[in-house]
């Protein structure tokens, strides 16, 4: 999935999350679950986020390979661990969750995920797209509307705009 797809259907999720829990849709939770979407294609030195790694990518790649090590829900167990040991702001439970939604929305592609690195290397999919293709841009498209009418619908825009006040 490319960058626009992950951080537009992660953003969706987030605020599915937030509209069904007591989490608040907030300017500093949304930072977190994009930040955290894009993460995971740190792995891959041509991705947006592997693109500003001043090489950490390259090297991230050499290591575990695309798709690799990033993208295991035992590694995001302890990365989520770690991130709400240190903190229990927005941020962190937004990065979290974002990081979970790149994994899940990875393995709905033909590629899959190693759910299970480093313990088994099998990638398990569920192949609904190939990244770049039309079922993924179809994605996108849906997952924007949704966005803009869950977002709507539990006025979880408004409750973004007014977080920007505890920033100023």
């Amino acid at each position: 999935m490319r960058y626009h797809s992950h951080i537009v259907t992660s953003l969706l999720l987030g605020a599915t999350v937030a509209a069904q829990t007591p989490l608040s849709f907030t300017a500093s939770y949304t930072a977190g679950v994009v930040i955290g979407s894009l993460l995971p294609d740190i792995d891959e030195p041509k991705s947006y986020v592997g693109r500003r790694s001043f090489g950490m990518s390259n090297k991230v790649k050499e290591a575990f390979g695309h798709r690799g090590m990033t993208h295991s829900l035992l590694v995001w167990g302890m990365i989520a661990l770690v991130v709400t040991w240190e903190s229990s702001s927005l941020f962190a439970t937004g990065f979290v969750l974002g990081y979970l939604f790149h994994i899940i929305e990875d393995f709905l592609s033909v590629q899959g995920v190693p759910l299970f690195w480093p313990l088994q290397a099998k990638r398990y999919k569920i192949p609904l797209y190939r990244t770049g293709n039309i079922v993924e841009m179809m994605i996108f498209y849906a997952a924007f509307a949704l966005l803009v009418y869950i977002g709507t619908k539990e006025n979880l825009f408004y409750e973004w705009w007014k977080s920007f006040g505890s920033f100023m």
